[in-house]
């Protein structure tokens, strides 16, 4: 399916093992048409995490970088984005767990969401 055909407005950039080249915008895709390469149009990703950093972390990157998403990795490879409803479930999921005693290992998260 094309970029522009699924809705989405950016999409996520890898190289052919899997790593994080970068993002780029539909809007970019359009303006660009037959021009160039995906690659070559990609932006770098500042708002990133590694997979297992804490929750602060992550919206620390999000602050910082003015960013709508944290692309989250596993070294190099991209594993998926952590959105503010994924980290705002995540922070929930939490302090629900602080309230009943429950140790914060023992809470799941899936903060990882396809891009």
């Amino acid at each position: 399916a094309r970029l522009g055909a699924t809705g989405a407005r950016w999409a996520v950039v890898l190289n052919g093992e899997g790593d994080l080249h970068g993002w780029v915008a539909a809007d970019a895709l359009r303006i660009a048409g037959e021009h160039g390469t995906v690659g070559e149009l990609a932006r770098r990703m500042d708002a990133w995490v590694p997979v297992g950093a804490p929750l602060k972390q992550a919206f620390s990157e999000m602050l910082q970088h003015d960013a709508g998403w944290v692309a989250v990795l596993d070294g190099s490879r991209f594993l998926g984005v952590l959105t503010p409803a994924k980290l705002h479930e995540a922070l929930r999921r939490s302090v629900d767990a602080d309230a009943r005693g429950v140790g914060r290992d023992e809470v799941r998260f899936d903060s990882v969401s396809d891009a």
